[in-house]
């Protein structure tokens, strides 16, 4: 270790000192001049340190900064009240693409570390609305998937995924700066969130005994075929469907098979239900669904 990297090490540890007990200006402080240090010390800043040195430089600062970002209050701090450019990130990457593209590895690492809160309002704060879009719906759809085996915070986690997703739509209403693609992003989104919504209604409704109007909404879906008054359909609907949405799937299933033994059938429309689900289900037989399922429908008929 060379006397630059030694006087870097020295100055993080100090830096990280702050980080932890939540002083964020002075953690700020210290590890741009611990990334100055690594970078060539005074000529770092005034850009006559070499190639190697400015590059070990922005290397170590782009860390530290995701540090920072990353830890309670950093985004507020990092990038002020609203969008990326008022906070005090924008001393030490001026350039709004440069900034850009260090906020999407940001949230990238996020998704990888489970912070999805984070990665969200990162998303949202560079006008990614879409891709926090699509991480609220893995979620959403996460969350739907765990109140079948039981979850008992399931409720909250679910409402409070929505709201965030209302509040990012509302957000993308108003924002003059949107491409086309990011639009049809936006708008694919936004499909896939409206449809695991509805398979969220029909858990609610199956959870609090109302059998018969879950079956209804069931039946009402748009994207599966299982309307009993509608003519069949042979096309695999199911493959055009976002994973996060075929994911849930069985669980609706499994739920309408439920619902269907607590009601009687008194105009032979679940039998024409049941038909449905059997067709589905024989249409889908790759997918490598749950066995149980299967089984569950051919007792049924």
């Amino acid at each position: 270790m060379d006397a630059y990297a030694e006087a870097s090490s020295l100055i993080r540890q100090y830096g990280s000192a702050y980080l932890r007990i939540g002083n964020l200006p002075l953690a700020l402080e210290y590890y741009a001049q611990a990334a100055a240090a690594v970078g060539g010390g005074q000529f770092s800043w005034t850009g006559r340190g070499n190639a190697d040195q400015q590059r070990q430089r922005s290397l170590m600062l782009k860390q530290l900064l995701t540090e920072i970002l990353l830890r309670d209050g950093g985004i507020y701090f990092l990038l002020g009240p609203r969008g990326s450019g008022e906070g005090e990130l924008v001393r030490f990457l001026t350039d709004a693409n440069a900034r850009q593209q260090f906020l999407l590895e940001a949230a990238r690492q996020c998704l990888e570390g489970g912070l999805y809160d984070k990665s969200i309002e990162i998303h949202k704060r560079i006008g990614a609305f879409s891709m926090a879009l699509d991480t609220i719906n893995k979620c959403l759809s996460e969350s739907i998937c765990a109140l079948s085996r039981g979850r008992l915070d399931g409720d909250s986690l679910t409402a409070g995924l929505i709201h965030s997703a209302n509040e990012i739509m509302e957000t993308y209403k108003y924002s003059s700066e949107i491409s086309p693609l990011e639009r049809e992003s936006v708008m694919e989104q936004q499909t896939v969130l409206r449809q695991l919504e509805a398979i969220l209604s029909i858990h609610k409704l199956a959870r609090s005994g109302q059998y018969l109007d879950a079956l209804r909404e069931v039946a009402k879906l748009p994207f599966l075929p299982l309307d009993p008054r509608a003519p069949e359909i042979t096309s695999d609907v199911f493959q055009s469907l976002s994973p996060y949405v075929q994911a849930c799937v069985p669980d609706i299933l499994r739920i309408a098979l439920t619902c269907m033994d607590n009601v009687s059938d008194t105009d032979g429309s679940l039998r024409a239900l049941r038909a449905k689900i059997a067709s589905f289900l024989a249409n889908n037989l790759k997918r490598n669904w749950p066995r149980d399922l299967y089984e569950k429908v051919a007792r049924s008929l």
